[in-house]
């Protein structure tokens, strides 16, 4: 402000008038009504003085008044009136002005002005001197006076010689000194005694009428507070006593209890030093719930379309974050435990067939990677290499574990989260490609498993002789290999699935090679390979059956041309009566025998001997000539390399989930370590449809037998969202309550939510639901929770961050208080000691109290009122109706809207210190509150917003060559940082409000930082990727400035880099490769 120019008036708000609609125009150069100005504008006549009645200050207005006066000569030159001179002289802000006119001609025009005013006493003190030695009076304390006045204003005074500026100064301080002695001198003169007579007679007239005014000042003093306190009967504002909520958490043996009305909480001591008191303003009901775990799910679509589960924290939170955001994949599907996935060994593969309902549509390709399938082994959950796909109206899941590979083992509840009695498979989705959109349209009526293992070489193998390693070579049919010799094996695997083929091979050992060789060794036993028959068996309850088709040949040769038999292969095939032989029974002993039921004489070892012996007897009784040749000895063939395969499969209905072994689970949000059983429905979807986009999932513990679930939510500003991206009072969000019911979601009708003052999750409030029933175990998950689920739906944006959830929370209000907020934690316990309770926490600072209105206070209001009559027109009025009903609020302003937009709306902007002191900007709930209020004095036709201060990111980008004595790299750096915040945003530093409708030079900014002493070369300065090649006094500037007449320019530095002295251009360097010419 220039102190020595005349003030000019702000520009006051228009009124206009259209079509019956009264709107505000706002003008640029309004900056809106400060607090501190709001209480400082009094327009009463509170100690005010109407009529002035110091006589030193009339004395000085006489002066001024009487220049052409027969007065001048009495006052002019006397030493009282030039004190009274110096003493009304306004020097405050002269050093800042001078300071700012530096260089220009101003400088020259105050030090020229100062230098007249100080000329002219110093005049009028020598006349006076002159005119008290002419009367022989010169020798009294006046005079001397008089001559250390002239004396110390002579010496200020500049010499010819010497700069503008430090005699300027010199003057300033000579002048401001005497100021402050001026009252010290005047009574030093005035008790002279030898003052003119017609002087003192007029100082005696001017104290004698300032008497008078004092008299009168004081009877009219008394008038307003007459006017106030009898007509209006206006009275300040008593206290508003403070509340605050307290958290009771009761002993773990307590059940649920009432706290009465009026129950006390100590709080330290009031300003009277008393025992400060708070109560509970209602019944309190406590019991033992609490909220555990608190879970966002939400679906994103940022990259590519998925589902995400953002875990809330719920102690020790020291930056709430917001809500549906920064979220991990979240992964649902199925969960099948079955008998048919014990899979121990060999190449084994899976196929898992969902059968879909007719109505399902199918989609026609599948994307790749769109479900991942975890596997129960020793180690924990193992993913599978799977392909999912579309088959004949099923989806179709299919993997396989290499005979290399780790068992599948059943779940156990340190390492997989679960204990289950065979192991599982998990069918989940996968963000890569998500099936959700899809795969929730699916509905499916049965499930499909089929299992195909090849090379099981740890079984059991046993014969009329014992059990046989079989991994050496052995005789299956023993020693002999008479018809009717037998063996049998067994799997462990064999036993618990229903079973369409099991097939045993090998390799045939010590036996003829081909099928002609084996029919030449068999030729005069009368048979060949082909007559070679067993008959297989399988063994369940103790007994061995036969099916159909239990007859097959034991040797078979292969399609070459030798033909081999070595290949051995017993295969048992149940696809014709699999299904009825072998369902799922615990009495099924999982054996197969095989019996070699022909020929009749085995494998001809007695035969053989028989023979042999026959012959033998007979070549002993003929010469040699007739002697027949002996028999060629027929060998028990010994079976190796021997492993066992098999095939099962079995269908799973949905109405057979409670009688097969065989659990079909859903894996939900819920919980990642727990699945959940199917609610009983003939057809189930194969991914549950969601009501809402966003869903929040609250856990409670400890709540058997309860019905209400009351908790308090504590809302607050997401950090990461300050200052650019907060919510505004005209975003709003909704909730839809669900229970979960131990299967599915079950809606909570309206009515049921008793409170919900948190307004969809956009502030702090209690949210009371009544649940339709009692909670029973069987609406809880297995760590004994139960579930409620809220749909989120409407502007997401304006939701904040959850800091904590909080039952057994309590209003209490103070008894004695003075309307000051109680700081957190000061009450910890109750007034009287109840053995139910464990603790007593006071979370949060107090709120809604007020202290008692001062006259100060007071006074502004009603000097608000008398402006503004309680209507909104002018833009001041708005200013003022909120510094009047919302004292958190430290500056109100009423900007304008562009040219063409909204021409009648009013846009209200709001600072406020208190929820936030950096940027000063206040919840959603508090500026729809504020909007609230105004709208009650504005016209109907106003369309009214109150909004938050807007911030405007400029991103700036800097490089810079340090000279090369600098040592601390990185505190230059700091400076530099610095003084782009100081030059951008220069009311962080001196904490101020900050002010909008701002514009800025690239210029200064890149002078500003060329200037400093640590750096030789500004290489680069980028603002909001705009930059000047070169910088010079004829280079066109560039202006930084906000996008709309509100915005708040803060600098984003990205990055201010140190570049070497030698650094060129790209990849030449100076005094290196760099040559010019």
């Amino acid at each position: 402000m220039n102190l020595h120019a005349k003030d000019s008036c702000p520009a006051i708000g228009a009124v206009v008038f259209q079509r019956g609609s009264i709107y505000m125009t706002t003008d640029n150069e309004h900056s809106g009504t400060l607090r501190t100005d709001y209480e400082a504008d009094l327009a009463r006549l509170d100690d005010f003085p109407a009529l002035t009645a110091d006589w030193r200050t009339l004395l000085h207005r006489l002066i001024r008044a009487s220049r052409v006066s027969p007065l001048l000569p009495l006052l002019a030159n006397n030493v009282l009136t030039v004190m009274a001179d110096i003493r009304r002289k306004k020097l405050s802000g002269y050093g800042d002005t001078f300071a700012d006119a530096q260089g220009t001609a101003k400088q020259i025009y105050y030090a020229a002005k100062l230098q007249k005013d100080i000329e002219g006493w110093v005049v009028r003190l020598e006349n006076y001197l002159n005119n008290t030695w002419q009367t022989d009076s010169n020798s009294n304390s006046a005079v001397e006076i008089a001559r250390q006045l002239k004396e110390l204003l002579e010496q200020s005074l500049p010499n010819g010689n010497e700069a503008d500026k430090r005699s300027y100064y010199r003057m300033l301080r000579t002048v401001t000194d005497l100021q402050s002695n001026t009252d010290r001198y005047l009574k030093q003169a005035e008790e002279s005694g030898d003052t003119e007579p017609a002087l003192s007679l007029l100082i005696a007239y001017l104290k004698n009428y300032g008497n008078v005014a004092d008299a009168f000042n004081s009877r009219l003093a008394d008038l307003p507070g007459i006017y106030r306190r009898d007509i209006l009967h206006a009275v300040p504002k008593a206290i508003e006593q403070d509340r605050t909520y307290v958290v009771i958490t009761p002993t773990a043996e307590a059940e649920a209890f009432t706290l009465p009305q009026g129950m006390s909480f100590p709080a330290g001591q009031n300003a009277a030093g008393e025992d400060l008191i708070y109560r509970t303003e209602k019944e309190a009901y406590i019991c033992p719930m609490q909220c555990t775990e608190v879970n966002a799910v939400y679906a994103s679509v940022k990259e590519a379309f998925g589902l995400y589960k953002q875990s809330i924290p719920l102690q020790n939170i020291t930056t709430a974050r917001s809500l549906f955001a920064h979220g991990e994949e979240l992964r649902i599907g199925w969960q099948i435990t079955s008998p048919m996935l014990v899979l121990s060994e060999g190449e084994r593969e899976v196929n898992i067939r969902f059968r879909l309902t007719a109505d399902s549509p199918v989609p026609n390709i599948l994307v790749e990677n769109s479900f991942f399938l975890q596997l129960s082994t020793a180690e924990g959950w193992t993913q599978q290499s799977a392909t999912c796909r579309i088959d004949g109206h099923c989806l179709c899941f299919t993997f396989t574990i290499g005979s290399k590979d780790i068992a599948s083992a059943s779940c156990i509840e340190e390492i997989h989260g679960a204990t289950t009695e065979y192991p599982a498979l998990r069918i989940l989705t996968n963000n890569t490609n998500s099936p959700y959109l899809w795969a929730k349209k699916l509905n499916f009526e049965a499930v499909e498993i089929q299992t195909k293992v090849i090379g099981i070489r740890n079984f059991t193998f046993c014969n009329e002789l014992g059990e046989v390693d079989t991994e050496q070579q052995f005789s299956p049919f023993g020693i002999q290999g008479d018809c009717g010799a037998w063996f049998l094996f067994g799997h462990e695997e064999l036993e618990l699935k229903p079973l369409q083929e099991v097939r045993l091979k090998g390799h045939w050992k010590k036996m003829a090679g081909t099928e002609a060789e084996f029919n030449e060794l068999y030729q005069e036993y009368g048979v060949d390979a082909s007559s070679f028959i067993v008959v297989t068996e399988y063994q369940k309850g103790g007994s061995w059956h036969s099916y159909t088709g239990n007859k097959q040949p034991l040797f078979v040769s292969d399609s070459e041309e030798k033909h081999s038999l070595a290949q051995a292969n017993i295969l048992f095939d149940f696809s014709t009566d699999a299904q009825a032989a072998y369902e799922y029974s615990r009495e099924r002993d999982g054996f197969f025998r095989v019996t070699l039921q022909a020929p009749s004489i085995g494998f001809g070892t007695d035969a053989y001997r028989n023979r042999f012996t026959s012959i033998m007897i007979e070549n002993s009784r003929c010469k040699e000539k007739k002697r027949k040749p002996l028999p060629k000895e027929p060998t028990v063939p010994m079976l190796a390399d021997v492993e066992l395969s098999y095939i099962a499969s079995e269908v799973i209905t949905l109405t057979d989930t409670g009688t097969s072994s065989t659990r079909l689970e859903h894996i939900t949000a819920l919980s990642d370590q727990e699945a959940f059983p199917l609610d009983g429905n003939m057809t189930q979807p194969f991914l549950p449809a969601s009501p809402a986009d966003h869903l929040l999932y609250f856990a409670f513990l400890n709540a058997k037998e309860e019905r209400t679930i009351r908790m308090y939510v504590d809302m607050v500003l997401p950090e990461e969202r300050i200052p650019y991206d907060i919510p505004q009072p005209d975003q709003s969000a909704q909730l839809a309550w669900e229970q979960w019911n131990g299967t599915g979601w079950g809606t909570l009708p309206v009515e049921m939510v008793v409170a919900e003052e948190t307004a969809g999750l956009t502030q702090s409030g209690f949210i009371e639901i009544e649940l339709p029933e009692k909670v029973t175990d069987d609406r809880m998950d297995k760590q004994g929770r139960i579930w409620l689920r809220a749909s989120v739906t409407g502007d997401i944006s304006a939701c904040l961050a959850i800091r904590s959830i909080r039952t057994n929370c309590i209003r209490v209000k103070a008894q004695n208080g003075n309307g000051t907020p109680l700081p957190a934690g000061t009450i910890r316990e109750m007034a009287e000691e109840d053995q139910r309770i464990a603790s007593v926490v006071q979370p949060l600072s107090g709120f809604g109290g007020t202290p008692e209105e001062t006259e100060t206070q007071f006074a502004a209001h009603q000097s608000a009122r008398f402006h503004n009559r309680h209507r909104a027109v002018t833009m001041k009025d708005y200013e003022q109706l909120v510094l009047e009903h919302f004292p958190e609020i430290d500056k109100a302003q009423c900007v304008s809207y562009p040219p063409g937009q909204n021409p009648a709306a009013v846009n209200l902007m709001v600072f406020s210190r208190m929820e936030d002191s950096r940027y000063f900007l206040s919840s959603p709930w508090k500026l729809a509150e504020i909007q609230r209020l105004i709208r009650r004095y504005v016209s109907p036709f106003v369309r009214l917003k109150v909004v938050n201060p807007s911030y405007l990111r400029m991103e700036v980008r800097c490089k810079v060559v340090l000279w090369d004595k600098v040592k601390d790299e990185a505190r230059t750096l700091r400076q530099l940082t610095q003084i782009v915040w100081n030059y951008l945003a220069p009311w962080q530093r001196k904490g101020d409000l900050p002010t909008f409708r701002q514009s800025y030079s690239y210029k200064e900014m890149h002078a500003r930082l060329a200037n400093h002493e640590d750096v030789m070369r500004l290489s680069l300065l980028e603002v909001n990727g705009k930059s000047l090649p070169h910088v010079d006094y004829n280079t066109e500037d560039i202006l930084i400035k906000g996008d709309m007449p509100w915005s708040i320019l803060l600098p984003d530095i990205k990055k201010i880099e140190a570049l070497s002295p030698h650094d060129g251009i790209e990849e030449a360097e100076i005094g290196g490769n760099f040559i010019i010419g």
